[in-house]
């Protein structure tokens, strides 16, 4: 896709974009300049790789911090508070971040494992010669799994896309009554391709299919109404978008399917010894081991989670909501324009294609090797290289101004 191309049919996109969302120029450079200065690493480099991971913002580290004075001195040091306050909040604000009921919201370390507990939920369908439905601008690390699950006689349908694009008529082409599982990225780390998830899973859903999608790339940046869109199971970590660290991440499931479409394996909670002498007498009522399922999200959680984290994604999730995605989706596509505008189309191929809604810009260049040497010895912080060996992935945020992309823009143009 050359520039012009993109120019010419996203530029309205862009322009309602920022319409509806209040958006304007002056408003969002003063926004971002106040914004900066909860991102130390910004004082020493030009970071423009969200789609990587955000660098770890202040009020992140200062939630962290409540947790380790808790963990190191005790209750005594006036923390305990915030810390039950995290636990009783961070799951309804990512439910809303998403369109969601708090009951709907459980705790994973990663994304890929709320993709396998969607995959572990379909595995008798599967088994009876049921199929796996995806495409390849879904993230590389899922596909791998699902190569895995080829492998193992299961049948996986990997629709391959064209000009880094997928439509859903091609992905509805291969959803039929044996299909299991539809599992996408919502928008995509390769290309920043967004999936006609809601078109996508009613065919899905007409079919008996499940729908999982990987949200990692969207939640805090693209607006999510997971039941408009018809996701069934969804979760992402919170070190990207959601301004997190590592190693905490979330997992929507619809209510309708919790302990029915994903049946209960795991069982979390505290079994209680209902008989002498650990207890002076029994409860009739209760077997030897007292028992009690949760009826939450929270059911396909194994145990402790890591709360140091969802102390970052908790100041995350409010620092998102301080804002508003839509002001945070604004700010990053019209960042990605301006550098678009001084690319030079003869050396640059244009991957993306939702950049009037998305906050990646990918790039592929015949100049990559001498780009990526300039990139590796500047202080700007990219994408380089991945899933397309010659690419450079531009993914800027709210802490990003128009003087960060002038200054990749000058790099790119001395190709």
């Amino acid at each position: 896709m050359k520039r012009r191309e993109f120019i010419s049919t996203s530029l309205g996109g862009i322009a309602a974009l920022r319409s509806s969302s209040g958006f304007s120029a002056e408003s969002t450079r003063l926004q971002s300049s106040n914004i900066r200065s909860q991102f130390p690493r910004l004082d020493t480099e030009v970071f423009l790789n969200a789609a990587g991971g955000t660098p770890l913002g202040n009020f992140a580290e200062t939630g962290m911090q409540k947790y380790l004075t808790l963990i190191r001195e005790g209750p005594q040091g006036g923390t305990r508070g915030y810390f039950d306050t995290v636990l009783d909040e961070v799951a309804t604000k990512f439910a809303q971040l998403v369109g969601a009921q708090t009951d709907e919201i459980g705790f994973v370390e990663c994304t890929k494992r709320g993709e396998q507990i969607a995959l572990d939920s379909v595995a008798e369908k599967l088994n009876r010669g049921g199929n796996i439905v995806s495409n390849d601008l879904h993230f590389s690390g899922s596909l791998h799994n699902l190569e895995g699950q080829r492998r193992t006689g299961r049948e996986v349908r990997i629709v391959k896309s064209e000009d880094y694009a997928v439509s859903a008529q091609r992905m509805a082409d291969q959803i039929d009554s044996n299909t299991a599982l539809v599992t996408l990225s919502l928008v995509s780390n390769v290309s920043g391709h967004i999936e006609a998830i809601a078109d996508i899973a009613s065919v899905a859903h007409d079919h008996g299919a499940l729908v999982f999608a990987d949200i990692i790339q969207a939640a805090g940046v693209v607006p999510i109404d997971a039941k408009t869109m018809g996701i069934d199971i969804a979760a992402c970590s919170s070190y990207k978008w959601l301004y997190g660290i590592h190693g905490a991440g979330f997992l929507y499931v619809a209510q309708e399917h919790q302990g029915t479409s994903l049946p209960d394996t795991l069982f979390p909670g505290r079994g209680v010894r209902n008989y002498p002498p650990f207890r002076s007498k029994a409860n009739p009522e209760q077997s030897d081991i007292a028992f009690r399922a949760p009826t939450t999200a929270s059911r396909y959680q194994p145990g402790h989670i890591n709360y140091l984290g969802y102390c970052a994604a908790y100041e995350g999730l409010k620092f998102i909501e301080s804002i508003g995605v839509e002001q945070l989706q604004s700010h990053s596509v019209a960042l990605n324009r301006r550098l678009l505008e001084q690319l030079d189309t003869s050396s640059f191929e244009i991957m993306s294609h939702h950049l009037d809604q998305s906050p990646i810009l990918t790039v592929a260049t015949s100049e990559f090797d001498t780009l990526r040497d300039r990139l590796r010895n500047s202080d700007v912080n990219v994408g380089i290289g991945g899933d397309k060996w010659n690419q450079i992935r531009i993914s800027p945020a709210i802490y990003n101004n128009e003087n960060d992309m002038d200054k990749l823009a000058e790099i790119l143009r001395t190709a």
